[in-house]
């Protein structure tokens, strides 16, 4: 009998969301799938079609429904896969946005904006709602989900303009770390949290590397960020050795040849039995966006049993 373990990954859409034990059984068993909703009709994500009907839905860790969820929303999906069918049933679906607030500046010709000091970056992809990459214009509040890559941009999977919004955040890994001063950066952007509120429920404490989501009232002046408060994310959830899963993403850091980092937190491992699409292993390379499908080991390393490039 396997043991339930836990998983040392986290991205920003399990950050609240307790993830119960379930039986394994690889990726046509108990497998967590994560990427963007591509389609509705249950929900489709990576090309599998989920039954939502009992399903768990969260949303910024708040419970919620499925008739909430949105096109081009990031999730994690936790539930039965038949892979060869296509098709799973949800146990668990969460979703949480990386970045909320107004506007810096836009680029239409390149696809990009900037809010608080980061880089967001759109394609064809890209779902948008209530504006379009031509319309945006800064000093328009959005709320944005996606990945980060190995430049700290955003890969935006989905842009809705907002007419208003309850408080301004942003999702990062924390770097520069200095306690006496008490701040850290996501990127160029420095985040000062002397007076800020902090919410650590696992007691995890800020450390370089570590994801926090930043609150502040107030946009950054001169890439500083008055935060309100931090909720510092446990990386951990429940899993099983042996479960599926299937994560897209971009490729973040390169460890070795056999080895590379999804979406800045993710560890992957392939050997001579994993197979690729669209490419070969010459092309896992920074910033390339795939498809890794396989089974986690005990430590929760994904064993990419297939390398799909996007």
């Amino acid at each position: 009998m396997r043991t339930c373990r836990v998983f040392p990954w986290i991205v920003v859409a399990l950050v609240a969301t307790i993830w119960a034990c379930a039986s394994g059984g690889g990726i046509s068993g108990t497998s967590i799938v994560a990427g963007p909703i591509s389609e509705f009709g249950s929900i489709f994500v990576n090309g599998i079609e989920f039954d939502t009907t009992d399903a768990v839905v969260t949303i910024e860790g708040d419970p919620a429904v499925v008739e909430d969820l949105r096109r081009g929303m990031y999730v994690f999906v936790r539930g039965k896969v038949n892979r060869s069918a296509g098709t799973g049933v949800a146990d668990r679906v969460a979703s949480d946005h990386i970045l909320e607030g107004p506007i810096d500046a836009v680029n239409a010709g390149d696809g990009t904006f900037v809010v608080f000091s980061q880089l967001v970056i759109t394609d064809a992809s890209t779902v948008f709602e209530g504006a379009t990459i031509d319309t945006l214009v800064a000093g328009d509040l959005v709320e944005v989900f996606g990945v980060r890559d190995a430049d700290d941009a955003i890969r935006a999977t989905r842009v809705d303009r907002k007419d208003e919004v309850e408080e301004f955040e942003v999702t990062g890994t924390v770097s520069a770390l200095d306690e006496g001063a008490m701040t850290f950066q996501f990127g160029v952007l420095t985040v000062d949290y002397s007076g800020a509120e902090i919410d650590d429920p696992d007691a995890i404490g800020l450390a370089n590397g570590g994801i926090v989501e930043a609150e502040t009232e107030a946009a950054p002046q001169n890439d500083l960020l008055i935060a309100t408060s931090l909720d510092i994310h446990s990386a951990e959830f429940e899993f099983e050795e042996g479960d599926g899963a299937e994560i897209r993403g971009v490729v973040t850091e390169i460890v070795s040849a056999s080895e590379f980092v999804l979406n800045g937190i993710q560890r992957v491992l392939t050997n001579a039995q994993t197979r690729y699409e669209n490419g070969d292993a010459t092309d896992v390379v920074l910033n390339a966006e795939v498809d890794v499908e396989g089974e986690l080991d005990l430590d929760g390393t994904l064993i990419a049993e297939e390398v799909e490039f996007q």
